[in-house]
């Protein structure tokens, strides 16, 4: 994934799930709105801690708000 943009890094599914962190719902409330189970919520957001190297849902919010990740095109 080198030179890929941090957009380009992650899916749809997780890319609205940290828009929905950075709007501060928490995981059961995001698992409703999607139509996916809490358990999935859970997967998606390990699979972005990793993708981008963050280790909680404040350092996971800061870092998309830095670089505008929660913003929807």
């Amino acid at each position: 994934m080198v030179g890929l943009r941090v957009r380009d890094r992650l899916t749809a599914k997780e890319l609205r799930i940290v828009a929905l962190i950075v709007q501060g719902y928490k995981n059961k409330e995001i698992a409703e709105k999607m139509f996916i189970t809490e358990q999935t919520v859970k997967n998606h957001l390990h699979n972005v801690f990793d993708k981008l190297g963050v280790s909680d849902r404040l350092e996971l919010a800061l870092y998309a708000i830095h670089n505008s990740l929660h913003l929807r095109s």
